[in-house]
């Protein structure tokens, strides 16, 4: 697969919009905005000005991030791109056992926890409020894990780093824009996610079967097959 769809994008934006709303991830919104910011989370959307620039920055800091995460697996899929069918054969499984542990793990209260970073200072910067989106994205993977663990395994078997990398990119974007929005319209934003939250165990439900079926045709062959005749509205040579 060394071609990525509209289908594949479309995805991966997807995850990263349900990382956002995910229980675990939300709750702490309000906190982040303030802490790279430096604006009590009771004024964030007066002083919005002051909270999009290191918003921005922090998130381009996780993005970067997951983007190289997403290169990392495209070249490991590269290193094994003789082993086609193997590849496609693990990655599938992999996501088949993500997409049920999407749909189990949460009701057993995994992965809805606190396990992010803990930084004591506040940055000061935009660079530091960079790292902290760098760290954000290091340190949050128990919280999303099978989320991004499934967006990673989609993105091994493209065999390219480039391709990985895209999707990665295309993910933290998902993930990224509620963020942006968030530090503009923080009421709106998280009373329209807590519509999500609330609705997360059968919106949780449908994106677990969903990568369950990918995670299928990933197995049989049947995605790089859909991939070859979406390309001409997909992405190629990457």
């Amino acid at each position: 697969m060394d071609r990525i769809s509209v289908v594949s994008l479309a995805v991966a934006f997807a995850a990263g919009f349900m990382s956002f709303a995910s229980p675990c991830v939300l709750a702490l919104v309000p906190g982040y905005l303030s802490f790279i910011s430096g604006v009590p989370a009771d004024q964030i959307e007066r002083r919005w000005k002051g909270v999009i620039r290191p918003t921005a920055a922090f998130v381009l800091g996780f993005a970067v991030m997951f983007a190289l995460f997403g290169a990392s697996a495209g070249l490991i899929g590269r290193s094994l791109a003789r082993d086609r069918a193997v590849l496609n054969l693990v990655a599938g499984i992999i996501l088949i056992a993500f997409g049920i542990a999407m749909v189990l793990l949460p009701r057993m209260g995994w992965f809805q926890s606190d396990r992010h970073v803990r930084l004591s200072r506040r940055p000061e910067t935009l660079v530091g409020a960079g790292l902290v989106g760098a760290a954000f994205a290091a340190g949050w993977t128990p919280c999303i894990g099978p989320i991004l663990g499934s967006i990673l395994t989609y993105a091994a078997p493209t065999g390219s780093p480039a391709a990985g990398a895209v999707l990665l990119f295309t993910y933290s974007i998902g993930l990224g824009i509620p963020f942006l929005l968030a530090g503009i319209f923080l009421t709106q934003t998280l009373s329209a996610s807590r519509w999500v939250r609330d609705r997360w165990n059968a919106i949780n439900t449908i994106g677990g079967t969903l990568m369950v079926l990918i995670g299928i045709m990933v197995l049989t062959g049947n995605l790089e097959r859909i991939t070859q005749r979406l390309s001409t509205v997909g992405f190629t040579g990457l």
